[in-house]
């Protein structure tokens, strides 16, 4: 790798600033060596700088891990991805019953159960939270049917954590700490508050760029911890994780984590994302890129977001190139899109693809289009403006400190896709408006890598 760590500390100084980011921190692995940067601070009151092993919320990277546990499970016998989740727990309940019995732990860790997975209702913090979250399911609703589509359903992964718990006789919290952290040596990932105050720690900011705050609230809801609410790393810890996967399951210091057929499971593909999406395809907990355009996939990794801080980790087995970047508030994905171009352009030669660009062309019939589509987290209404489609999204009251309410304009890319960039960010996000009801409109729109079905 030719980016020497004082250019990457240059450049992760300059595009905090550029992009708004109170701090950040980046750990990359390439050329058979470790880099690490930090820059701004950890907190805008108190302004303590962000070094190297402040410990951020690292969110749904967290999905890897749990994944990574059920997989071990699997290895052990204990566990069976196709086997119905009833057979692990059986009085598992959902809305639909026929859903409930049928659902897999396959379905769960490729998020294709089809559960309105937006579901973060709190159910305590005590050892049995993830069990008491569990029972709280049984009311939530179908966003789509069984096994018909990708959309991401935290969900999904509370539930494979509890599979975890009864498969293991440890809660959730202890088994990917022994299971996972200890052998990757990696003593300060956290899953608990009493953990991480060990260590110094990131808090979230909320707001657009240029007028942060810090969050009113630390941590989401404690019994979605196996879906990414709680845990925190720091950088270099999320490069350890990659770089057992990219070593077939076994860790740097030679601890044998997983099975290489099972690292094989996490990158198979399994289901394909809406095309042109920011993932291409989906594995077992794993997010699937193809950069090059070669038709197989060579990039792996997770995203994470939590309140008011958000990271990413992509890791590229051939070239042995990994890069984990976590930030606590601001245009985090515009610090990111530049970062990951650079660096991976550097070390591996590859580069992530530019967001589909709007065509030229009029705007396609928008009677079949516009509506109001929803899930658990909320609405989005689509209409038209001055000419134009806007999407209007408009959270659920109890997710109204994660999201809000704000206003995107949708530009046309195709008849079924459009983009529009969310107010103080710079990287456009991807509308699919997909299948159709019985009146020839638009059934689902796809946004935010998730499904909304259209209810008016």
């Amino acid at each position: 790798m030719s980016l020497s760590a004082a250019r990457l500390r240059t450049m992760l100084d300059e595009l905090t600033r550029q992009y708004g980011v109170p701090g950040a921190a980046i750990a990359v692995w390439a050329g058979g060596e470790l880099k690490e940067a930090a820059a701004g601070v950890c907190n805008i009151e108190t302004k303590v700088p962000v070094t190297a092993d402040t410990l951020f919320q690292i969110g749904s990277i967290t999905k890897l891990y749990t994944a990574a546990l059920c997989l071990q499970l699997v290895e052990e016998g204990k566990l069976d991805l196709d086997k119905p989740v009833r057979d692990v727990i059986p009085d598992f309940a959902v809305a639909d019953e026929e859903v409930a019995a049928r659902v897999t732990l396959r379905h769960l860790l490729n998020h294709t159960s089809g559960i309105d997975g937006d579901f973060f209702k709190d159910a305590g913090r005590g050892e049995d939270r993830i069990e008491k979250y569990v029972r709280l399911l049984k009311d939530v609703k179908q966003i789509h049917p069984l096994g018909q589509m990708f959309s991401y359903c935290n969900a999904g992964f509370v539930v494979a954590g509890r599979m975890i718990e009864l498969a293991t006789g440890k809660t959730w919290d202890k088994a990917v700490r022994e299971r996972i952290a200890k052998p990757l040596g990696t003593p300060s990932f956290s899953t608990l508050p009493e953990q991480a105050m060990r260590h110094q720690t990131a808090i979230g900011h909320v707001g657009q760029p240029g007028a942060l705050a810090v969050t009113p609230i630390t941590y989401l809801a404690q019994s979605n911890a196996p879906a990414g609410s709680m845990p925190m790393a720091s950088a270099s810890d999320v490069i350890a994780f990659a770089r057992m996967m990219m070593n077939d399951g076994v860790a740097a210091n030679g601890a044998p984590v997983l099975a290489a057929d099972s690292v094989h499971q996490m990158h198979l593909r399994t289901v394909t994302c809406p095309p042109r999406m920011n993932i291409d395809a989906i594995g077992l907990g794993s997010f699937l890129w193809d950069w090059n355009g070669d038709g197989h996939y060579e990039v792996f990794g997770h995203d994470g977001s939590t309140i008011g801080q958000a990271a990413w980790l992509r890791y590229h087995t051939e070239s042995e190139t990994a890069v984990a970047l976590l930030t606590n508030g601001g245009n985090g994905k515009g610090l990111a899109d530049e970062m990951l171009a650079a660096i991976f352009s550097d070390a591996a030669g590859i580069q992530p693809p530019e967001p589909p660009a709007p065509a030229a062309g009029g705007m396609p019939e928008v009677s079949r289009l516009t509506g109001i589509y929803a899930k658990a987290s909320g609405t989005v209404e689509v209409s038209v403006k001055e000419g134009g489609l806007v999407a209007l999204h408009r959270a659920a009251p109890d997710f109204a400190a994660l999201q809000g309410t704000y206003a995107v304009e949708l530009k046309t890319v195709t008849e079924t896709l459009f983009v529009g960039t969310m107010p103080g960010y710079t990287r456009p996000a991807t509308y699919h408006f997909l299948e159709e009801d019985d009146q020839g409109r638009a059934l689902y729109l796809h946004t935010g890598a998730r499904a909304h079905r259209r209810v008016e």
